[in-house]
């Protein structure tokens, strides 16, 4: 088959993201069609071994990169590498999670690297609770930013992510802000009751994305 500017397009975005669907595609502007039109051309690459389809639990169908799809766009992964392979649901969930995220807010992700330069002032016990969760670091309006998802984590984890958080350094507190994206309004509603007198910059934000 002949590759278009648009498949390159569509195999870059899931090298960004690893796994990615029509919603999110046509959010980034590679597709303006229909869903119907944008199915049966990722069915198409999908059938020439390109990229790979996967189902979840709850009916959505997402779709990530194949060894030959990668060597298109001159990636060096080795043909087994993560980026080439589906995950159970909950990880994928939360890679699709983030990107629905990064697409709303308009934002990207700082890299782990950068990630961690920004906060290592910290002493190690506290940046050793922080680098081991799945939080991910973004900037905004001259402030870092770091997400907290509730992935159908505990209350009492989460209250630990806040507490993590309050014991940086006030230098670095003040130009952080802890978001922390739940996906129902009690869990919204605990988390502000958790973090009320932490002393730390916080977005409750509530996410609308099903999966």
């Amino acid at each position: 088959m002949v590759i278009t500017e648009r498949d390159r397009q569509i195999f870059n975005f899931f090298a960004k993201w690893r796994f990615g669907t029509i919603a999110q595609l046509r959010k980034a502007g590679i597709f303006s069609a229909s869903d119907k039109r944008c199915y049966k051309r990722l069915l198409l690459l999908r059938n020439s071994g390109l990229i790979q389809s996967i189902q979840l639990a709850g009916g959505q169908t997402y779709y990530h990169l194949l060894p030959k799809s990668g060597e298109i766009i001159g990636l060096k992964y080795p043909w087994y590498s993560s980026i080439f392979r589906g995950a159970g649901d909950s990880t994928a969930v939360q890679y699709l999670v983030f990107c629905d995220y990064a697409q709303a807010a308009g934002i990207d992700y700082l890299s782990t690297e950068e990630s961690l330069r920004r906060i290592s002032a910290s002493n190690y016990d506290v940046l050793k609770k922080i680098i081991k969760s799945h939080d991910r670091f973004y900037e905004q309006n001259g402030l870092l930013h770091a997400m907290v998802v509730d992935f159908g984590l505990s209350m009492k984890y989460l209250a630990e992510r806040a507490g993590a958080y309050a014991r940086l350094p006030v230098v670095l507190r003040e130009s952080l802000v802890v978001v922390f994206l739940t996906f129902n309004d009690a869990k919204k509603d605990a988390v502000a009751r958790a973090v009320n007198g932490s002393g730390l910059k916080v977005k409750l934000l509530k996410a609308n994305w099903k999966y």
